[in-house]
């Protein structure tokens, strides 16, 4: 048996005899030594009962996308992020539950816990849903931590302000956008007001639509790079397609804007090769335009 194997035998047997911080310790020393998704969430699973519940969540979250595949690590992860108060990510993942009764449960079971988090942390949380609705008042560095901070409001609070910062222009872009699809996966039915790319301000219920990598505009012009680009040079082919993510992001709840998928991955291609190639398609006005603009809101996030 080898060294690591040892270690794993040992923070087993101290999970069972219940001695979390043994357990802990050692099995952050296996995944240091062998990172898989199997090790990980054997070290989330012993810093959770041993009472670091923020530790253990930022550590499950370098697997996230592995935990969303079955139902018993999906809801491993859910009780993660409700052991750390992370209100909103719990909201999202009992949403997108598959089956009725466990995104009933889940919902029920985060509303209780918010409950308490008012009882034994209302300060925290009355002074954190401040900030966040006044996030605008800050400098760029503070509001990105105001965000963050945010997403451990419970869902009430957290709307809230999310509500009044999307019609802030001073409330910085990337969070507005990000807000956008924040309260979109809450599924809260409700009319939201919100400011555009164009400066413009608009209303909606956000989770109306799909979400921007499920659109089928995205799907249409996904499948169309993939065609033309994916098998003939893969490294172009992943920066295009997350240049398309990040672009149908920005142009979320507005993406039916993009009326000709096809001419938009054409027009994404000649810029990246520096020339237009036979057969492009051309744009209409109205999408040339909305595609300016976001290359344009892009270019200033340093995103493009």
């Amino acid at each position: 048996m080898t060294e690591i194997e040892q270690l794993r035998e040992k923070g087993l047997q101290a999970l069972e005899d219940g001695d979390f911080q043994l357990a802990a310790d050692a099995l952050c020393k296996v995944y240091q030594s062998d990172r898989t998704f199997e090790n990980n969430k054997l070290f989330a699973g012993a810093l959770s009962k041993n009472g670091q519940a923020d530790s253990a969540l930022t550590i499950a979250k370098e697997y996230v996308g592995e935990y969303m595949g079955q139902k018993k690590d999906y809801e491993f992860y859910f009780d993660l992020c409700l052991d750390a108060s992370y209100f909103i990510m719990a909201r999202r993942m009992a949403v997108e539950s598959i089956e009725d009764a466990d995104k009933e449960r889940r919902i029920q079971t985060i509303e209780e816990a918010e409950d308490v988090a008012r009882a034994e942390r209302g300060d925290w949380i009355a002074d954190t849903a401040r900030r966040f609705r006044h996030i605008a008042a800050y400098d760029a560095l503070t509001q990105q931590q105001v965000y963050q901070d945010a997403l451990s409001l419970p869902v009430d609070e957290f709307s809230e302000g999310a509500c009044q910062a999307l019609l802030d222009p001073d409330c910085l872009a990337l969070i507005r956008v990000s807000l956008m699809t924040d309260i979109q996966c809450l599924s809260l039915h409700r009319v939201v007001d919100y400011l555009y790319l164009d400066g413009k301000r608009y209303q909606t219920v956000l989770c109306d639509h799909p979400k921007p990598v499920r659109d089928p505009v995205y799907s249409a012009a996904r499948d169309y790079l993939n065609q033309m680009v994916g098998q003939e040079d893969p490294v172009a082919y992943q920066m295009l397609l997350d240049q398309l993510h990040l672009e149908m992001n920005v142009l979320f709840p507005q993406i039916d804007r993009v009326t000709d998928p096809v001419a938009w991955v054409q027009a994404d291609l000649a810029m990246l090769n520096g020339q237009r190639f036979e057969g492009e398609l051309p744009e209409s006005d109205e999408q040339a335009a909305i595609h300016q603009r976001v290359h344009q809101f892009l270019a200033e996030q340093g995103a493009a």
